[in-house]
């Protein structure tokens, strides 16, 4: 039998401490299977098969974000409450997202757009709080970017899962809006898992015992405002990447895939399909080797990496047209220059957001932090779908000035790392 010293010199991962991680890496898998199908998917069968305007699809989605505003504040709420914790914000978060995905495959119209994108906004803002502030309960503090790290590559596998599989079963069923219900079956069995395998992790014994002050308290924290404006930046950037790119491949860079029917389905796939094996999948594998190189440095130094990397790959997205002979070339370089960019994102965005969080308001500070998503998911598609309906010139000019606005993020980046320094300092 192995005894306490030989167990604990394992890596943190294959503890049986870190059990829970799993589970909740495992939870996240059939999410973003699940969510994933759903919003790569969306507007191409909204607009190209539908035949909704890429305005009004990108302000379904858009208002769709707002909702997750409020997901986050109550999904703080509920996951710091007593009476609530952990658990029951996930179930709640995952009966919403499979109701929404199930109205969008039975009703595809505008009101219904609107409505589920409302309902899976409100369930995203549950998620994501909840079962982040799970992962630190149950983390130690020198391990959080192995853990997240060990989420990110869930967040591509199921991203991948639901983009391969959806672009597979869209050549075979009949009716697009089917891949929904097909979402919404991977988001019951989400469900399920999160009933019989995920435990709670709240601490009983808090500090702040009234929620909604800690709300006011974590406003107050000048660190966590620096945070908020720079994710906003990140998060924009990843819901251009999910709910725009595709569609200006598909519609505009037209040499790079084989438009073989009046309705395009078979550039959409080859769009997919692109976007599988060159963002997710090179995501996916240099998840882990990439933190395991990165650890050494401030997370702050490894985000201002990701800011550098965002600015080169929609640089590479816009010099896209230019070369119009090989115009792969250039999707399948800036596909894998933004998986490395997301890669670094995830994982140290969430150890940054953990260090500031006192332990008894994780659940206050990542809801606030994850407003960064609500927003992000509400200037990203509004913009793009903007973007796509308009001229040709203004459909590609978009990516260059989106690779310039990183100069910003920069800067940002730069005072909170001051501001840290600073802080540190005063400690000793």
């Amino acid at each position: 039998m192995e005894n306490q010293s030989q167990i604990n010199t394992r890596p943190f991962l294959l503890q049986s401490s870190s059990y829970q991680v799993w589970a909740q890496a495992i939870a996240r898998l059939l999410y973003q299977a699940g969510h994933g199908t759903i919003h790569f998917f969306l507007p191409l069968i909204f607009v190209n098969q539908l035949g909704f305007s890429a305005t009004v699809v990108g302000l379904g989605i858009s208002i769709g974000a707002l909702a997750g505003v409020i997901g986050h504040v109550l999904g703080g709420y509920l996951t710091d409450a007593p009476k609530y914790g952990r658990k029951q914000t996930l179930l709640f978060s995952a009966g919403l997202s499979a109701f929404a995905a199930i109205l969008l495959g039975l009703l595809p119209n505008l009101p219904m757009l609107i409505v589920a994108n409302l309902i899976m906004g409100l369930g995203a803002g549950c998620y994501w709080t909840a079962a982040d502030a799970s992962v630190i309960d149950i983390t130690p503090q020198e391990k959080r970017q192995q853990a997240f790290a060990v989420l990110g590559l869930a967040n591509s596998l199921g991203s991948g899962l639901g983009v391969l599989g959806g672009g597979i079963l869209l050549s075979l069923v009949a009716q697009a809006q089917t891949l929904f219900l097909i979402s919404g079956f991977v988001l019951l069995v989400f469900l399920i898992l999160i009933q019989f395998v995920v435990t709670e992790t709240r601490q009983n014994a808090l500090e702040h015992s009234d929620t909604l002050q800690g709300f006011g308290l974590a406003f107050k924290d000048r660190a966590l405002q620096l945070f908020v404006l720079i994710s906003v930046l990140f998060t924009t950037y990843i819901a251009l990447i999910h709910s725009t790119l595709p569609l200006y491949l598909t519609n505009f860079i037209t040499a790079s895939v084989s438009q073989t029917t009046p309705t395009g389905e078979s550039s959409l796939i080859s769009v997919a399909n692109l976007f599988t094996w060159s963002y997710i999948g090179i995501g996916a594998v240099l998840q882990l080797p990439l933190v395991h190189i990165l650890t050494s440095l401030l997370n702050i130094q490894a985000l201002m990496i990701s800011m550098l990397l965002w600015g080169s790959g929609f640089f590479l997205v816009w010099a896209t047209h230019l070369i119009p002979s090989f115009p792969i070339l250039f999707m399948i370089a800036a596909f894998s220059v933004f998986a490395i960019a997301s890669d670094i994102f995830r994982p140290f965005s969430a150890a940054v957001i953990a260090e500031l969080a006192p332990e008894s308001l994780r659940g206050v500070y990542l809801a606030i932090s994850h407003q960064c998503w609500s927003i992000g998911y509400f200037v990203g598609p509004i913009l793009g779908g903007w973007a796509m309906d308009q001229s040709p010139m203004i459909a590609h000019y978009l990516w260059i000035a989106t690779a310039a606005s990183t100069i910003s993020g920069l800067v940002i980046l730069h005072f909170l790392r001051q501001h840290q320094d600073s802080k540190r300092t005063a400690l000793i």
